[in-house]
């Protein structure tokens, strides 16, 4: 029994005809004659008397038809509330936003997105590029905040580019003063699973591992511990230029360019195909983008580097 079938059956109980009925729901007078047969065979009964003029439901078939137009009532409702539900911007949302951005990204524009949306409720979920995917599949995460392209079944929607910088507490073998060149027997990593060390790795043509060239292994996702160790370590990390702007002034003197062409990472809102609350993922991407520089927009001749 389909949506369609109860349509059918409905359509000539009220035109009386099968002509009429085809015409009313725009389908050929044998397709439609074809699905109220089927009906009529799974339900075991005779629906309409065919032999008169014009078309009536039989004395059995009235309660069914009643019980059709009260299933296609609730249908559309359903249909009308989520055309609704999609412009609206309520209700709840979860969202995944990886260890390498939510720390930098989420504080310049949560608190503006909660004023303006107040019926939003907000669930939001640190975590691995690989987590938010699953999370998006399962349906358990709705929109994932991560580093793009996936090559994924998934809606990528570009925010911004975000250059990677080079943070050296190395210095030159003659002692005058720090490198500023990338050297990977000095670098530290994010562990692995962490799309900034897939990116380092790409960058530097790396093995993977959290420091390489030693025995030492720290696993950790936070940028602030990497640069520590760096730090202290007289090591290197590669960081992501948000991440710039909460380094103390004196680390910042430690932060460098790396060479042309200048790789970047691409952020990006991600969903699934079938997730229908557009008007929540529009309301993100212009929050987002109202607290990003404009430079920062552009995708044109960028280095973008992949994960």
């Amino acid at each position: 029994m389909t949506i369609t079938q109860l349509e059918y059956i409905v359509a000539l109980a009220d035109l009386q005809s099968f002509s009429k009925a085809a015409d009313y729901c725009c389908v050929s007078q044998p397709s439609l004659s074809m699905q109220v047969q089927k009906l009529e065979d799974e339900l075991n009964l005779t629906l309409f008397n065919r032999k008169a003029k014009p078309l009536v439901p039989t004395l059995e078939a009235r309660e069914v038809i009643a019980k059709a137009r009260a299933i296609l009532n609730e249908s559309n409702s359903i249909l009308s509330l989520s055309k609704g539900w999609s412009n609206q911007v309520n209700g709840f949302v979860s969202i995944g936003v990886i260890p390498t951005i939510a720390p930098y990204l989420m504080p310049k524009f949560l608190a503006d997105f909660q004023l303006k949306y107040p019926d939003l409720t907000i669930r939001i979920a640190e975590t691995t590029t690989a987590n938010i995917k699953k999370g998006i599949q399962e349906g358990k995460i709705d929109i994932g905040i991560l580093v793009t392209p996936l090559n994924d079944s998934l809606v990528e929607i570009p925010l911004y580019y975000e250059e990677l910088f080079l943070y050296s507490n190395v210095w030159e073998e003659d002692g005058s003063k720090l490198k500023s060149t990338l050297d990977p027997s000095k670098l530290w990593l994010l562990e692995e699973g962490h799309c900034l060390s897939s990116q380092v790795n790409s960058i530097c043509n790396l093995p993977s591992g959290p420091l390489v060239g030693t025995k030492m292994t720290y696993q950790t996702g936070s940028m602030e511990t990497i640069v520590r160790l760096a730090d202290q370590g007289f090591g290197q990390t590669i960081i992501p230029q948000m991440f710039v702007d909460y380094l103390d002034p004196k680390l910042k003197e430690k932060v460098y360019s790396l060479p042309e062409p200048k790789p970047v990472r691409e952020v990006a809102l991600v969903h699934a195909i079938s997730y229908s609350r557009k008007a929540i993922v529009k309301a993100l991407e212009v929050e987002i983008l109202a607290h990003i520089p404009d430079s920062w927009k552009q995708a044109q001749e960028r280095n973008i580097i992949p994960i």
